[in-house]
């Protein structure tokens, strides 16, 4: 099932990256879910961020980085997808704020130094491997955000347990169609108090 959402998600981006109204309706549709998480982890201009999953056309982290002035590396699984995107960043003249990387995130071997914060999409999977080692290597004090579908579409996603996140901070997104929240962990030696609130 999540074969067919990644497939629809990558028509729109496809559309997103190549027409200019397309684009600035999906950047709309992102805006207050962003807005939420930078919020949420106190993004600014001295993080660098992780994003794992950015797709085509990586409007979140795109988005993240025009709020704060924070420097992303996007790290895709899909060799057409990260040359894609390359495309999408150089057009838009952020080549030397966003850099593009072909990865696996749940690779044992990836480097995470240097990294403040690490952002998950929706459509990472296995999620809960990925969450899993990410948590693993994180150094103390990196910020983990991970977006969880919303509750009835949850068979369609590969969702992380209710476990893993028990003790994370979280904010939810009641405008979005697809992202139900975001959820935080904050790698100290001890797991975070939960928090329920909107943001």
């Amino acid at each position: 099932m999540l074969q067919w959402i990644t497939g629809i998600t990558q028509k729109i981006e496809e559309r997103a990256a190549s027409n200019g109204l397309v684009y600035q309706l999906s950047a709309l549709y992102y805006k207050r879910v962003i807005r939420r998480e930078i919020d949420l982890a106190g993004i600014s201009d001295r993080d660098n961020i992780l994003f794992i999953g950015g797709g085509i056309c990586p409007l979140s982290a795109i988005l993240i980085h025009q709020s704060t002035g924070a420097r992303v590396t996007v790290m895709d699984i899909d060799n057409d997808c990260v040359q894609k995107s390359r495309e999408v960043i150089t057009r838009l003249g952020l080549s030397s704020n966003i850099r593009i990387l072909h990865g696996d995130g749940g690779d044992t071997s990836l480097e995470l130094d240097g990294f403040t914060v690490i952002h998950l999409a929706l459509q990472v999977t296995p999620v809960e491997k990925v969450f899993a080692e990410l948590k693993r290597k994180a150094s103390p004090g990196v910020k983990l955000l991970v977006r969880r579908p919303k509750e009835k579409l949850c068979s369609l996603y590969c969702d992380l347990s209710g476990k893993a996140l028990k003790a994370c901070n979280c904010v939810f997104h009641p405008g979005a169609s697809n992202i139900g929240s975001t959820f935080m962990y904050t790698k100290n030696g001890a797991d975070t108090q939960h928090s329920d609130r909107v943001a």
